[in-house]
């Protein structure tokens, strides 16, 4: 009917006009465009390029050294932002559910984000995660030297996946 077209062409035009603000409000803080495009991308760890070596621990200790893999098998490495968040835990447990299929054609998987151990213990136990190993970069260290780029407008760290092959 009339009314309801008139009601979603005010809810586009109040699309249009804050997407318009928000441009607005970036230009003016200069927010460097990479954020709103592909180009973004660009600094990250390209295809063909070697993987940064990094020696990290999980939430029991254990160290994990990407170095050890190579030649050996191909290694599934995820950034994600946090445990025990709404979408992380999502993120995580999908690659829980993935994990016996990246192993079965002779993968290690390796989740990577801050946080200290207790929590990272915390965030295992309760989402049942033992298909892989979560590992500590509590100083974003590894992150940093994989390039991994930052998400919403560079507040919040990003979330990547690469698939580092065996040699």
């Amino acid at each position: 009917s009339t009314s309801s077209f008139f009601f979603h062409f005010f809810n586009i035009m109040i699309a249009i006009a804050i997407f318009a603000l928000l441009v607005s409000v970036c230009q003016s803080f200069q927010i460097r465009k990479s954020y709103f495009a592909p180009s973004s991308f660009i600094s990250m760890v390209a295809v063909g390029e070697s993987a940064p070596d990094f020696e990290l621990k999980n939430s029991q200790g254990k160290s994990f050294k990407l170095s050890t893999f190579k030649g050996k098998k191909p290694v599934v490495v995820f950034f994600y932002p946090a445990d025990n968040t709404p979408g992380c835990t999502t993120e995580v447990c999908a690659f829980e559910k993935k994990a016996p299929d990246f192993k079965a054609f002779g993968a290690e998987v390796f989740g990577i984000s801050s946080g200290g151990p207790a929590d990272k213990e915390k965030f295992i136990r309760t989402n049942k995660l033992t298909s892989m190993e979560l590992l500590i970069d509590s100083a974003d260290t590894v992150r940093t030297s994989w390039k991994v780029p930052k998400a919403l407008f560079g507040v919040f760290p990003g979330r990547v996946t690469y698939v580092v092959g065996k040699d």
